[in-house]
């Protein structure tokens, strides 16, 4: 049984959708590949000369902070860091509102009492700065 084209193109439209959903953006150089990046959480931490090489945010597609560091430190030994700089960030994308309340009837007048609650969406952020000694 021959396969269509059309079931082909489709095929390797999903591959390629998929296999760039699990890809981490980076924005810089690339050196020759590292098996060791060291971890700071602020560049006052390194002791060492060095130059940034590039950078990535990272927010999307983890199930733990833990997952979304050793995704983090994995980019960076491929791409030949010698350590990464972490911030954590949180970021609002969203607010819903709920208001509620009860009215009181008196002899001459109703009243309300009333108040609402806003609670934010946030997703947590991570930005990696990527360095090389020198």
């Amino acid at each position: 049984m021959k396969k269509s084209p059309l079931i082909k193109t489709v095929a390797a439209i999903l591959m390629i959708t998929l296999a760039s959903a699990c890809a981490t953006p980076y924005f810089g150089k690339t050196y020759t590949a590292t098996q060791n990046v060291d971890v700071y959480l602020d560049a006052k931490d390194v002791k060492k000369t060095y130059e940034v090489m590039g950078t990535s945010d990272v927010d999307q597609g983890f199930s733990s902070l833990d997952k979304l560091q050793q995704k983090v430190i994995e980019l960076g030994k491929t791409k030949g860091a010698d350590g990464v700089i972490m911030k954590l960030d949180e970021e609002v994308t969203g607010s819903t509102k709920n208001d509620f309340g009860t009215v009181g009837t008196g002899k001459k007048n109703n009243t309300y009492s009333g108040s609402s609650i806003t609670t934010n969406t946030k997703v947590k952020k991570v930005k990696a700065t990527f360095i090389k000694y020198r």
